[in-house]
């Protein structure tokens, strides 16, 4: 990827998109702050969370740690809320931005530097990912996507999982271009978001990575997955109450836009996802009622 400046120089800007985690997000900035990369500024966004107490809460942050604080007017979902942020970095000349989750921890100082240099030797990245474990030591990084049959005969996979046979859809562990990284923490290029007109913004939430994924081909780019340095995605949110079934609804959504629109596959597959998508959205909503 073409740039004038070197590793050591590039701006770099790590994007938080905050909702009703300002403790998690604390925790966030102060690792970041922690990297030895010089060149490394935060831009925390907002998404217009309900509690009173997290406008409060954030702007301490702010005065602490002198970064620049968002606040969005209303939630549009994941891509949109960062795009808030991914602009105004781009906006104050940052080559590469960190899109990362306020439950995310880079630990290790040397985190940012090790993966800015990393990049140089992989000129065609346009987002990039590393090794990143739950507090239970499960990777996930680097994904694939499924498989056409593994999308259209999804009671399979189900069965799979209990089984125990399901390989949670990983790649390789190995540095390398890869066909996909998670969406909890990854870099991204300047180039690419203005090529691509930043993240699209049509799904709420769910499915951003394989989106973002087959964007970054379309757009000419590859990501790439580097396996020596860790981010910890502690995943707090998970303990949080929630409508199981109205996330899967949130999800099928998501999918079939995806099917629609960026899978690649051939008309009689997209037929045949779309039918067996539809039939599991159905079966969600029953359980609505």
């Amino acid at each position: 990827m073409k740039n004038s400046r070197n590793s050591e120089n590039r701006k770099v800007t790590a994007v938080i998109l905050n909702y009703n985690s300002s403790g998690d997000c604390q925790k966030c900035v102060a690792y970041l702050q922690k990297q030895t990369y010089q060149n490394l500024t935060t831009i925390i966004v907002d998404n217009a969370s309900p509690d009173p107490n997290e406008k409060v809460a954030l702007k301490n942050i702010e005065c602490a740690t002198g970064a620049q604080l968002i606040f969005n007017n209303e939630n549009r979902g994941f891509s949109a809320g960062n795009n808030v942020g991914l602009r105004e970095a781009v906006k104050c000349d940052a080559d590469w931005m960190i899109v990362i989750n306020p439950d995310v921890e880079l630990r290790d100082p040397e985190y940012v530097s090790y993966v800015m240099a990393q990049i140089e030797k992989w000129p065609d990245a346009a987002v990039v990912g590393t090794d990143i474990r739950l507090p239970s030591g499960e990777k996930q990084n680097p994904m694939r996507e499924v498989t056409p049959f593994e999308e259209i005969f999804w009671p399979l996979e189900m069965v799979k999982q209990k089984l125990g046979m399901w390989d949670g859809y990983r790649a390789e562990d190995k540095t390398g271009y890869c066909e996909k990284v998670s969406g909890c923490c990854f870099f991204i290029s300047r180039e690419y978001v203005e090529k691509a007109n930043y993240l699209d913004e049509t799904v709420f939430m769910y499915c951003e990575e394989p989106i973002l994924a087959k964007s970054v081909v379309n757009n000419g780019y590859k990501e790439l997955y580097i396996h020596e340095v860790t981010a910890n995605h502690e995943h707090y949110n998970h303990k949080k109450p929630g409508n199981s079934a109205s996330k899967m609804q949130i999800f099928l959504k998501s999918r079939l836009y995806y099917i629609q629109k960026y899978s690649g596959y051939n008309s009689f597959q997209i037929k045949m996802a779309m039918f067996s998508r539809n039939l599991q959205y159905k079966l969600w909503e029953k359980q609505m009622k």
